[in-house]
């Protein structure tokens, strides 16, 4: 048992005073008179024992009353969290912590769990002490919101100031640093944390803090999430986007809610038209996976968006999807003679016969000194002879802001080719050129999934298929990605990337005297897919999880032009460019959907954010898990449920126990008055 003001302890000398006057009792002499003394030798045995009984008697009960009634000044309670003398009498800390990530936006009645913590909270101030030095604290994003007693107004005013958001929390980060600032020596330290806890936190919780098992923390949840669906991931099974071409979206819905769910439509759309809808059941706990395939609506940039009905939580029910159509590639061939340019473009005229999307661009170079490629998203570059540092830096500065090169290579000699070409960018490095002689070599798709190859639309692949007479065996890496090989194993076809562009790598020449593919029927679709593949707007498109910063690469003949990006709520901010990077970095990404960017009024790009992987909901920690990092003497787990502030006080101190001290001490009086009472028929009347 413990006492919330043992300072009223102090009374208990008052049970002296019953003691001291019993015995002074004892000092007053009463002169009786008697005719005869021969009765009293009974009366001692008897009467007067029995009366000296009485007295002990009564003298117990009201020092027992005395004791009750002090007891129950003193405010006693059971044994709780804090000790009681310790949490009224000497200098305390208190930290409340209150989460407002996304995950606390699931809806429990009328209330979300943020709405509900800070309720919650605002009951807890009345029982601390005036003196209690409380800090108040948000996670997202994390910001100390007060400092002071626990009675004054600006209190709540700052609970009310807390606002919800969409973002993650990392809620264990911002409690170590908070807790590792503050240490001014309190005897009592506790950390209320208002939270949803789906995840732990790991060994660097630890690290930072003095006098960390000193803290005690109040862990209090919100209710359960019984009614909710989540789209989990969104993933494209196709790399090309045209509008010839189904794209194929795998979705994977989870009931992670606690109700069954029948008959729940799931919608794809495309620019805010419905193109495809399935209606299935799902169980609590389980996932399950669906296809949708749908054309694009129109050229350029399409957005899409995969919804689930509202529910508890509204924020993991929408998915968005910003996906560049093919509409203009510029494309430039750079041959070492005009038969390969000849080619190329016979090739490119069967892909666009009426220039609707290609517009191409020819250069004669088989020395490559200096590349000229700003105003080209493909650069096609067939057996070049040799190229020099600044060739190699041009490459390289296309590559980084997202342009694409097809690459055939035909010259063995690596000493032709500055060897930035090979340590910068990562080219394979040639060897030695191999000659099938009087035969030919056997081509072979890597693996059963390309991209490039699934789907071409060739009537049979395999009899398409090109033999080979020479080659460059080179050297590969495992950042390349090998899509076609000789029988021999040797790379015929790699992909590789550097910054935001791709490299298609050809070991072989688009030449007669090296293979037939220049007449096989699969060139025209194999190069289209390549063209698709280079040449679209993929980076700039993809997504970036909430909260994080989004890199735009620009032309350079455009970073001077007016750039301002559109939030899905309809914020607009003006965006100045980066000259030396030459792109836009977009910090603010706090809204979840389809960030527009716009250049000189026109939309240039556009991009979703997702949310945070750990915002989704998930079974919440359990206190055996977090054991290891804090003990269980340190906890305590409760729930914002019925009268939260009385259970947490109960908590934190024990159970009040005055009311029993109360009733004790009633009970003594009423037994002290009836024994003490006197007896009227012993009592003589006085009589006239």
């Amino acid at each position: 048992m413990n006492f919330l003001s043992p300072s009223a302890l102090w009374f208990l000398a008052a049970v002296s005073l019953p003691i001291i006057i019993h015995f002074l009792s004892h000092l007053r002499i009463n002169k009786v008179e008697f005719s005869t003394i021969q009765f009293i030798k009974q009366l001692e045995t008897s009467s007067i024992r029995k009366i000296k009984l009485q007295k002990i008697i009564l003298l117990i009960l009201r020092v027992l009353a005395i004791v009750c009634l002090v007891f129950m000044m003193a405010k006693p309670v059971t044994k709780g969290f804090i000790s009681g003398w310790l949490a009224a009498e000497q200098d305390a800390r208190l930290v409340i912590v209150i989460d407002n990530s996304a995950s606390m936006n699931v809806k429990d009645g009328d209330q979300t769990f943020l709405e509900k913590s800070k309720n919650e909270a605002r009951t807890l101030t009345p029982i601390f002490n005036e003196d209690t030095r409380i800090t108040l604290a948000q996670t997202c994003p994390p910001e100390i919101l007060f400092q002071g007693s626990s009675h004054n107004p600006d209190f709540e005013k700052s609970i009310n100031s807390i606002e919800t958001t969409v973002i993650h929390d990392e809620i264990w980060g911002k409690i170590n640093k908070l807790l590792a600032s503050d240490d001014n020596g309190e005897s009592v330290k506790e950390c209320i944390i208002f939270s949803d806890f789906m995840y732990k936190p790991d060994s660097s919780f630890l690290e930072g803090v003095s006098g960390l098992k000193d803290w005690k923390f109040y862990l209090v949840e919100p209710g359960t999430v019984y009614d909710n669906l989540s789209i989990k991931s969104v993933a494209s099974l196709n790399r090309i986007k045209t509008l010839s071409q189904l794209v194929k979206l795998n979705t994977r819905i989870e009931n992670s809610g606690q109700l069954p769910k029948p008959n729940i439509p799931l919608e794809l759309l495309f620019n805010d038209h419905r193109v495809g809808q399935v209606v299935s059941e799902f169980k609590p706990g389980k996932e399950k996976e669906f296809l949708f395939q749908a054309y694009p609506s129109q050229m350029g940039i399409v957005h899409g968006k995969i919804q689930l009905p509202k529910d508890d939580y509204e924020l993991d029910n929408r998915w968005y999807l910003s996906m560049p159509i093919m509409e203009q590639i510029r494309c430039g061939i750079i041959g070492s003679n005009n038969d390969d340019i000849a080619i190329f473009e016979m090739v490119l005229r069967a892909i666009d016969p009426n220039n609707e999307f290609l517009s191409i661009d020819s250069r004669l170079q088989p020395s490559i000194n200096r590349l000229f490629l700003d105003d080209l998203d493909v650069a096609i570059i067939h057996n070049p002879k040799s190229i020099t540092e600044s060739g190699v830096e041009d490459l390289e500065k296309f590559l980084k802001l997202g342009g694409g090169v097809i690459w055939f290579q035909g010259d063995d000699d690596k000493n032709n080719f500055h060897i930035n070409l090979f340590n910068n960018i990562g080219f394979p490095v040639p060897e030695i050129m191999i000659n099938a002689g009087q035969g030919f070599f056997f081509t072979e798709i890597a693996g059963d999934h390309s991209d490039i190859f699934q789907d071409l639309q060739v009537r049979n692949m395999k009899n398409e298929l090109p033999e080979v007479f020479t080659y460059l065996n080179v050297k590969s890496n495992l950042k390349q990605k090998n899509h076609w090989t000789l029988n021999n194993g040797d790379p015929l076809l790699m992909e590789f990337s550097k910054g935001s562009g791709k490299i298609f790598y050809f070991s072989t020449l688009l030449d007669l005297r090296w293979n037939d593919l220049a007449i096989r029927g699969m060139l025209v679709p194999l190069m289209y897919r390549l063209l698709v593949l280079t040449g679209t707007d993929e980076i700039n498109t993809s997504s970036v999880q909430i909260n994080s910063p989004k890199w735009i690469s620009v032309k350079e003949r455009n970073l001077r032009n007016k750039w301002e990006v559109v939030s899905p709520s309809g914020k607009r901010e003006m965006i100045a460019p980066d000259y030396d990077k030459e792109g836009i970095l977009i910090t603010t990404t706090d809204e979840l959907g389809i960030y527009s960017v716009f250049s000189n009024g026109e939309l240039f790009s556009s991009f979703p954010t997702r949310l945070h992987g750990l915002e989704y909901i998930k079974r919440r920690i359990s206190e055996e898990e977090l054991e290891p990092i804090l003990s269980s003497n340190q906890t305590k787990w409760l729930t914002m449920e019925g009268n939260f502030a009385q259970v947490f006080s109960e908590t934190r101190h024990g159970k009040y126990l005055w009311k029993i001290f109360l009733t004790l001490a009633i009970m003594l009086l009423l037994a002290e008055t009836i024994i003490g009472r006197p007896e009227l028929f012993k009592m003589k009347s006085d009589e006239k």
